[in-house]
């Protein structure tokens, strides 16, 4: 479904109110289609939760939407998703740096 640059911004904007977090720890891009390379990755990496997308008019649009979401609201631009511009607006949270444990065993011997 189409929608405006209004309604894809308010749309946006909900739904990381509804799954949490601030603004800036969320990452924004744009695609030809669902069916991509970003999606395809998406779905075989953990690439974190919250994904969501909507359909603009345009490319120009999209890129509007993109852009007043990085500027004004400070969503992370997500460089690697598409070489080329698309009508689709995608925002995700990346999962976080899992954090590594390193356990050492002392031996009694080393008293």
């Amino acid at each position: 479904m189409l929608i405006s640059r209004e309604e894809l911004i308010e749309e946006m904007e909900s739904h990381i109110r509804r799954f949490g977090g601030r603004f800036g720890e969320w990452s924004i891009g744009t695609a030809k289609d669902c069916r991509g390379p970003f999606f395809e990755r998406h779905l075989v990496a953990d690439l974190g939760d919250g994904l969501t997308y909507r359909e603009a008019f345009t490319t120009t649009a999209a890129q509007a939407v993109v852009d007043h979401l990085v500027n004004d609201r400070g969503l992370q631009f997500e460089r690697d998703a598409v070489p080329e511009p698309g009508r689709i607006v995608f925002i995700y949270r990346p999962a976080k740096e899992p954090i590594s444990h390193q356990l050492s065993v002392v031996s009694k011997d080393a008293y």
